[in-house]
């Protein structure tokens, strides 16, 4: 009896390994770097990774996150599109939307945010590779959102984004600087761990 069952351990053993090799081997490698409703229409998308200074302007806050837009991603931006904000973007509607989450340079005192409700006051373009979005936003804060924060948004060569709260209205909160990201493109091709 006890070697029926040996062998019944063998056999399960070896088929589990020949359909683990299997789906090993047949499995695409490549990895998508955006998320998939992001492909349609004109959504742009990326990445937050910024480090921001204290009052004394020393490196303090690690942020990471990401971010959605229609902004630069729709040619005829401009001032009347304030009204324009749609209902298919991910935070409800903002035509700008950034989610993040800050921890101490030590690993301390991590938590998150929200950016949201941007509106479009004026846009501009000072040179080819710049486009500027001025307007105000939603920041989800400790004592709850605080509105109307005055907020720049900066598109440099379709490739490094900045975000620019104003920091009087919340107590210096993301330092003295602007939070940086990168602008991600969804037409390039990524390829998975493997090089597949």
């Amino acid at each position: 009896m006890r070697k029926l069952i040996t062998a019944h351990a063998m056999i399960f053993a070896s088929l589990a390994a020949i359909l683990m090799v299997t789906l090993v081997f047949t499995q695409s490698y490549q990895a998508t770097a955006y998320p998939q409703q992001y492909q349609r229409g004109n959504h742009t998308f990326g990445i937050i990774s910024s480090m921001q200074n204290d009052k004394s302007g020393q490196p303090a806050w690690i942020i990471a996150g990401h971010w959605t837009s229609t902004l630069a991603g729709n040619n005829t931006v401009n001032v009347n599109q304030t009204t324009a904000n749609t209902t298919r973007a991910p935070f409800g509607g903002s035509p700008f939307d950034m989610q993040i989450e800050m921890v101490r340079i030590d690993g301390s005192a991590s938590h998150t945010h929200s950016i949201t409700n941007f509106v479009v006051a004026n846009v501009s373009q000072p040179d080819n590779m710049t486009k500027v979005f001025n307007g105000t936003s939603t920041a989800s804060m400790e004592k709850g959102p605080v509105t109307d924060l005055p907020t720049t948004i900066r598109i440099m060569g379709d490739k490094v984004i900045s975000i620019w709260i104003d920091p009087s209205r919340i107590e210096n909160h993301y330092g003295n600087t602007p939070i940086y990201g990168l602008v991600m493109d969804i037409e390039k091709h990524r390829p998975g761990p493997i090089g597949g």
